[in-house]
């Protein structure tokens, strides 16, 4: 008789833990505190619904922004930004009532998100796991953006304080090649695979947070390609990827390929209305800005398009800022079909710049071959 009452407590046991852990699961982790334009949360065995403000977070949740963004706030005050185009899994939130036991692990698959983590209440920071397709990130009392891209490939950047100098805290990129350590403001590593460690850290100049979007997406920061193509050169024999392209040798470019690029080969009727990319994949971009360089430095010894010389464009489509280039009867043509048109005629003899800012790119174009007596400004929004 003993035994079968320690036998119905030990059910008994069992079965409050159960309930215990049903009541968890469905308890909220958090909520959303921000929700701009089209997005939606996903949830176990339900259709998804738009985000609205104050609408509870539980785990096992997709965050999904589309034309749209979106601000989550966690019980320990853990935020995590996320711009369009951007996919969240919530894996895993524990709140135990002792910090070093609780847990919180997401997947950033796709886009550009930010995380800071929160006052280290309720979860101990070096127990919050961030990862991505390619790396695996261990914080420490860290506020930080990662940039994901269709293939996985992943850019991390460590931000500062509110003061915007001093570090918020360190972070270990890692995966199965390697890792590195970013412990300074603005600093940033490239991960292309995850057998192949990421790249050396570099900080990168002239940033603020507000830059971290997807004009960055499209716009990837100086320091970053210089630091991919040094790494490059050291590592040709392996396969990295982008990391094993030498952006010193295009045979491609050589001969008659160069004039291809010309305007006597480019005109209005090539421009193809459909060949827009509004969320240029950040790699392929890279690898199309070199060749851009590439493609200007010869372009500029035959004389450029036609009586302009160009900086920042070259005759024919450019895949960074998405515009379309040629002359016409001596005058040199710009247009960009992107969330509206864009259409600039440049009358021979003409020299300047055009300095446009919409949403996917920000750039200088500059042409003709004496001072910049035509000065154009596009600021184009939503």
């Amino acid at each position: 008789m003993q035994q079968f009452k320690s036998i119905k407590k030990i059910q008994l046991t069992i079965l409050n833990l159960l309930l215990f852990s049903g009541v968890a699961f469905s308890d909220p982790i958090g909520d959303i505190v921000e929700s701009v334009g089209l997005g939606k949360i996903t949830r176990q065995n339900t259709d998804f619904v738009s985000p609205e403000v104050g609408y509870d977070i539980e785990l096992y949740d997709v965050a999904e922004t589309v034309n749209g963004r979106m601000k989550i706030e966690f019980l320990d005050e853990e935020e995590l930004d996320l711009i369009e185009h951007t996919i969240v899994y919530i894996d895993e939130v524990y709140y135990d009532p002792n910090p070093s036991k609780s847990k919180m692990a997401m997947r950033m698959v796709q886009g550009t998100a930010r995380f800071a983590s929160g006052q280290g209440k309720k979860i101990k920071k070096a127990n919050i796991d961030i990862s991505t397709p390619t790396a695996q990130i261990a914080i420490n009392g860290t506020d930080f953006t990662t940039t994901v891209d269709e293939l996985g490939r992943t850019l991390v950047i460590l931000l500062p304080d509110e003061d915007g100098i001093t570090p918020s805290g360190e972070i270990r990129v890692y995966n199965e090649g390697g890792e590195t350590i970013l412990n300074k403001a603005y600093q940033a590593t490239m991960v292309s695979s995850v057998d192949q460690p990421p790249t050396g850290s570099v900080v990168i100049q002239n940033l603020t947070t507000s830059m971290i979007d997807n004009m960055f997406i499209v716009n990837p920061p100086t320091e970053v390609r210089e630091q991919i193509e040094e790494e490059a050169k050291d590592d040709q024999n392996q396969d990295q990827g982008i990391l094993d392209v030498d952006f010193l040798e295009f045979n491609e470019l050589e001969g008659d390929a160069l004039e291809d690029t010309l305007e006597d080969d480019f005109t209005e009727l090539d421009i193809d209305l459909l060949d827009v990319d509004f969320l240029t994949d950040l790699l392929d971009v890279v690898e199309e800005l070199e060749r851009t360089t590439v493609k200007l430095g010869d372009a500029q010894k035959k004389g450029g398009a036609g009586d302009f010389n160009l900086q920042g464009a070259v005759v024919g489509f450019n895949k960074d800022s998405q515009y379309n280039v040629f002359v016409q009867d001596g005058d040199l043509y710009l247009f960009r079909n992107v969330n509206g048109v864009i259409e600039i005629i440049i009358t021979q003899g003409g020299s300047g710049f055009i300095e446009t800012n919409v949403e996917g790119y920000q750039g200088i174009i500059e042409f003709g071959n004496g001072d910049p007596s035509i000065r154009i400004f596009i600021n184009q929004s939503n």
